[in-house]
């Protein structure tokens, strides 16, 4: 360590890791090779806020997802709608199935 490096250290730069409750889990199969794929989605980062106006009910969070297993080319596409507490309300599902949760 140098004469510059004690006085200006570096700092390490790092992702900012996500708390264990922002995490959801999800497990799809895939259709063409039976493949499951394990996911998880951040609920801080890759759900997308609805908007709904005061009074009005409906989802209030939605997950559009694209996944691609390491088996076959067949992209799995996936829409979660989700309550204000994170509840999920409806999804659906193309190119594959959804497996049980982890």
């Amino acid at each position: 360590m140098g004469f510059w490096d004690k006085l200006f250290p570096k700092k390490e730069k790092r992702a900012p890791s996500a708390r264990r409750g922002d995490i959801i889990p999800f497990v799809v199969k895939c259709e063409r090779c039976g493949e499951e794929i394990k996911i998880t989605v951040n609920r801080t980062t890759d759900l997308q806020n609805l908007y709904l106006e005061p009074g009005e009910k409906g989802a209030a969070y939605r997950l559009k997802k694209e996944i691609l297993g390491k088996n076959c080319p067949n992209l799995v596409n996936i829409t979660v709608d989700f309550g204000r507490n994170y509840g999920i309300l409806s999804r659906d599902i193309s190119g594959g199935e959804f497996a049980e949760e982890v």
